[in-house]
């Protein structure tokens, strides 16, 4: 496998491992009746064993699992050579503490729903069983009810441990367009889940919200997603506390390399000469290229008269513009 598809695949299981992430953190949130406050302290009484066991669980049916599984996939090391290692290293650890004190508090809200009510039944059936084996199964299962709410103060502290090391992980993968690509798709669960919410996290990666939309902008044209890109550049135009001349030649091509999509190949064309005669297509020589390729095929797409002979011509044109700058 080559280093570029190698790194290619990370940042993809990255992008997958926030998603994990983010969907794990708003299913025990909700599972402890406090999103986006974990670490506050509410009536244990009402936690059952349902509700966790579609979060916390030995397969990948549950949410925790995965994210365990895919952060060891990500992040077991031999060694420690860098100090974005060594927090990846110390993200994985925290979640694995995480899930397997889950597991316990699981264990126990089984033991005090299913197991108990079945064991009283039982013993108030049988009446030739000892009472020192009952005493003793009533023992243990009172020492693990009593350790319930020991054990989800600890699998509080730890959610917000592994979230707040998580965080300093998306800080070192900044430069990751998928990751803020993810970040901004998935907002509202952003806010619930770190404190300093959304923007507050676009800020700390990349200094300012405008820039982050920018970064994830990118992602989308990466993916042809035209659409959603040119809602994310103008929503980047709207915060934007400067005039920044990117905003607008990328959202030229968006416009663009849609309407080639959609058949408007004469709309196409003129967007995209726009685009280029701003210099937009200059310091994006991806988006050069598949843009003359777009180019290339208009021939193939449109009628054999005059006006579609017209059209033909400006594409070609303009590939041959863009052909020679992306060279």
């Amino acid at each position: 496998m080559s280093s570029r598809h190698h790194a290619a695949r990370n940042a993809s299981d990255f992008v997958q491992l926030l998603r994990e992430f983010l969907d794990a953190y708003q299913q025990l949130g909700e599972v402890f009746e406090q999103v986006g406050s974990v670490e506050i302290s509410s009536d244990e009484s009402g936690i059952r064993f349902e509700r966790l066991a579609g979060v916390v669980g030995d397969d990948d049916r549950a949410v925790l699992f995965r994210l365990k599984e895919r952060s060891h996939g990500l992040f077991r090391s031999e060694g420690y050579s860098s100090l974005a290692v060594r927090r990846e290293a110390l993200f994985d650890l925290t979640v694995g503490a995480l899930f397997h004190e889950a597991m316990k508090l699981r264990e126990s809200l089984y033991e005090r729903e299913v197991y108990s009510p079945r064991l009283a039944s039982l013993r108030e059936a049988n009446e030739d069983d000892p009472d020192e084996l009952f005493g003793e199964f009533e023992r243990l299962l009172d020492k693990s009810g009593g350790r319930i709410d020991q054990i989800v103060a600890e699998v509080r502290i730890l959610l917000a441990q592994t979230r707040d090391q998580f965080r300093r992980v998306l800080i070192e993968r900044a430069g990751e367009r998928g990751v803020t690509r993810c970040l901004v798709s998935r907002r509202r669960a952003v806010s619930e889940a770190f404190p300093e919410g959304f923007e507050g996290l676009m800020e700390a990666m990349h200094g300012d919200l405008a820039t982050g939309l920018i970064e994830a902008s990118h992602s989308l044209l990466d993916s042809a997603y035209f659409v959603e890109a040119g809602k994310t550049l103008r929503e980047a135009a709207r915060v934007a506390e400067d005039v920044r001349p990117e905003v607008g030649q990328l959202e030229c091509y968006a416009e663009g390399m849609q309407a080639f999509l959609e058949g408007d190949y004469a709309g196409s064309i003129t967007t995209l000469e726009g685009w280029v005669d701003s210099g937009g297509h200059v310091g994006e020589r991806e988006f050069a290229k598949r843009a003359a390729a777009c180019l290339g095929r208009v021939g193939r797409l449109v009628d054999n008269d005059t006006e579609g002979a017209e059209i033909v011509d400006a594409a070609k044109q303009l590939q041959l513009r863009l052909e020679t700058a992306s060279l």
